[in-house]
């Protein structure tokens, strides 16, 4: 039985609405992982300093707190609200080094054991072509569109034994009831989580890209 044109309407306003969401949460997401880092790097500034006062040893050597402030500036001057004529003359210089340092991943770092997990289905899409080479075979796909909760299966319980290095969730694809535990496990875990709406290229390379900054974060 076909279904009722109202229901078809309303399924096209949720599909658009969940696609904005999913944009408002990667650029959040950006700039919580550059808030974090700039914190970080106060922190160890802050401990730096102490430590050279009262001739203590001195904390592993991290991120210099005026380089993650120009990161997390840029973070928010990408942001589409700003995105004026001036907006470009306001923003903050930065050194050729760290536009560098900001760019997506070609790789994933392989320090951490474990698999690292994309939940979400790529429809009619090649799964292998939207990593870099060297990240398929480590890189495993759960299809929570095809079945269900029980895709998840035992993710948030390998996640808690060390055996997954970070989690990248399709957020425009896949349901929030479905990634919940998933993401619950992580955070006790401190296993990096990142989104990466429909998994379009573009996407992926960022959600890499934070993933990388959150472990090194948690160093």
């Amino acid at each position: 039985m076909a279904g009722s044109a109202f229901d078809e309407i309303v399924d096209s306003v949720r599909a658009a609405l969940n696609a904005k969401r999913g944009e408002a949460q990667e650029r959040v997401g950006a700039i919580d992982a550059a808030l974090r880092a700039y914190e970080r790097a106060l922190e160890f500034e802050i401990a730096e300093g102490f430590a050279g006062e009262h001739q203590l040893k001195l904390p592993a050597r991290a991120e210099r707190a005026v380089d993650a402030a120009r990161r997390l500036a840029r973070a928010v001057a990408n942001l589409p609200e700003l995105a004026t004529p001036n907006a470009a003359k306001d923003a903050p210089e930065e050194p050729a080094q760290a536009s560098q340092s900001a760019a997506p991943p070609k790789s994933f770092p392989r320090a951490q054991p474990g698999k690292l997990v994309i939940i979400g289905a790529l429809s009619g899409r090649e799964k292998s072509g939207s990593l870099p080479a060297d990240l398929t075979l480590d890189a495993e796909w759960i299809d929570t569109e095809r079945d269900g909760v029980h895709a998840v299966g035992n993710l948030p319980q390998r996640i808690r034994q060390g055996r997954v290095s970070g989690v990248i969730i399709l957020d425009r694809i896949v349901s929030h009831k479905h990634t919940e535990p998933v993401v619950a496990a992580a955070r006790e875990a401190r296993v990096p989580v990142a989104f990466a709406g429909q998994g379009g290229k573009a996407s992926l390379a960022r959600a890499l890209a934070q993933i990388e900054e959150m472990r090194r974060e948690r160093g």
